[in-house]
């Protein structure tokens, strides 16, 4: 059975007076609230009306206490409050997260010129090849106006059908 723990802390300040810790295992049960200030010295040295208790589920926070130098209760709250003695800016993690994200984008965008370059060098010698077929269909529709023959790559070799006959 997995038991939670119990955060007894003043009203007043917030500070922890006692916690019960986790319990793991068979046969344990849990404590009530008057068992505890009957068995624990802490509690029992104190007026209850100005004790309060958390209770978590087992494993909750659990992070946290193993991260934290230490720990409190928000008096007007109830909530917990984790210190730690080199607590990160959380702006500096988004600075290095926005910086090297930056550092992406910029690499990105060399990579897309690169291949833009690479497309428009493409593109114009389509173009070209374009224009010289352009060229070549007309000086052919001409040729074809004018009457005449297009002169026959083998023709112009020498000899043809005729010749040999």
């Amino acid at each position: 059975m997995n038991i939670g723990m119990k955060i007894y802390y003043d009203k007043a300040t917030g500070n922890v007076i006692h916690n019960t810790g986790e319990y793991v295992g068979r046969g344990y049960v849990e404590t009530t609230e008057d068992q505890d200030f009957a068995s624990i010295k802490e509690l029992a040295q104190r007026v209850r009306e100005t004790v309060a208790v958390i209770k978590l589920q087992y494993g909750q926070y659990s992070r946290e206490f193993a991260q934290c130098d230490s720990y409190r209760v928000d008096p007007e709250t109830g909530e917990l409050v984790f210190t730690y003695l080199h607590e990160p800016n959380p702006l500096e993690g988004r600075m290095a997260a926005v910086e090297a994200g930056a550092v992406d984008t910029a690499q990105q965008l060399a990579d897309a010129l690169e291949r833009l370059n690479e497309t428009q060098a493409e593109l114009q010698v389509a173009k070209q090849e374009a224009v010289d077929a352009q060229v070549g269909l007309a000086e052919l529709y001409e040729l074809v106006l004018a009457g005449q023959q297009p002169e026959a790559p083998d023709a112009l070799a020498g000899g043809g059908e005729d010749e040999n006959g």
